[in-house]
């Protein structure tokens, strides 16, 4: 009995031992990676409170506190100010905001990744599995803040640092997708590894607001992100053309244009064109053998897309992709075509 009594003490007091792959990780590497990322994200607010521009660090070992650097004190009024996106949907945005968005979403990372850490070391003991949505969500938006980036044309911005810095998004880019596989296998190794790269990742993108840029303005590590299939979205395929299927590329953001007969109020018909889908990814295109084979285009769509794909298909209408510019992501109302508007 005093044996059992010892033993069951002895498994109370000693910590749980670390899951598979948690060695790579360590719960002071994404608390410093929150806090730099925190601190970079208010360095690009509007107001910088006398707390944010010199703060007590832990972080740094060769600093008692973090000064923002005067590069960027000088150059906030004109980030702060200068339009250089319209959203449809949020109107004009400035530099600072559009920079702030991947900083705000790799210091979501960190404290998420946090969570997963055991209890005695700060977490909260969540296995990653569990966070699998939170994940996912973060590298959607990740994609998305990246394009409006891209789209915006920043890489001379930040003192030069913008295409640099844009080069160390790309590679978080690859490392979300190197996350979203992971969990996905339920690779809980390969995810610490990934996770722990990322929290590298980040601290790395504080530090280069801190030392010049070694080469302003270049734009030198591209990554195209993976298209994959997320909880909430469907692959959806659909049949085409030879002369569509082979000038499509994975990864690719088409609209899906319809031509069918449209039935008119006198009981005749009228030959339309409609754009049923806007700015959605190609997962996948198998590609015909000659000019008359018939290819398919896999599409990553939300479920009511994924809908009217289907109903077009069934329709046996004839449909065409129209390819977009990278960093397109616009969403506009378009006017259904028909020659009879033409000749009007």
């Amino acid at each position: 009995m005093k044996l059992f009594i010892a033993m069951l003490i002895a498994a109370v007091l000693v910590p749980a031992a670390r899951a598979a792959g948690q060695d790579d990780l360590t719960a002071g590497e994404a608390k410093c990676a929150a806090e730099d990322m925190q601190l970079l994200y208010y360095y690009l607010a509007p107001d910088l409170s006398p707390a944010t521009k010199r703060r007590a660090d832990s972080c740094h070992s060769s600093l008692e506190s973090v000064r923002i650097p005067d590069w960027l004190a000088d150059d906030r009024p004109g980030l702060l100010k200068r339009t250089v996106l319209k959203d449809p949907y949020e109107g004009d945005l400035t530099a600072a905001q559009l920079w702030q968005t991947p900083v705000s979403i790799l210091y979501q990372f960190a404290h998420t990744t946090l969570k997963t850490l055991p209890s005695d070391e700060g977490g909260a003991g969540t296995s990653p599995e569990e966070l699998e949505g939170d994940y996912n969500d973060m590298r959607m938006r990740f994609l998305l803040a990246e394009e409006r980036l891209a789209k915006a044309g920043l890489t001379g911005s930040l003192g030069g640092r913008g295409g640099p810095l844009l080069s160390e998004l790309n590679r978080a880019m690859k490392l979300f997708d190197g996350v979203a596989g992971d969990l996905s296998a339920r690779d809980e190794a390969a995810f610490y590894r990934d996770a722990s790269q990322m929290l590298d990742l980040s601290r790395g993108v504080f530090d280069m607001m801190f030392r010049a840029p070694s080469n302003p303005g270049e734009w030198a590590f591209r990554y195209t992100p993976q298209p994959m299939v997320l909880p909430g979205y469907r692959g959806v395929s659909v049949p085409v053309d030879a002369s569509q299927a082979v000038f499509l590329r994975k990864g690719d953001h088409v609209d899906m244009l319809v031509t069918f007969d449209a039935l008119m109020g006198g009981g005749g018909k009228e030959k339309i064109t409609a754009t049923i889908l806007q700015n959605v990814t190609v997962l996948n295109v198998h590609k015909p053998d000659g000019p008359s084979g018939a290819g398919v285009v896999q599409l990553l769509c939300n479920p009511m897309e994924a809908e009217y794909a289907a109903l077009s298909a069934a329709q046996g209408a004839e449909i065409d992709f129209s390819r977009r510019a990278a960093g397109d992501d616009s969403l506009r109302p378009m006017e259904v075509a028909s020659f009879r508007k033409l000749a009007k």
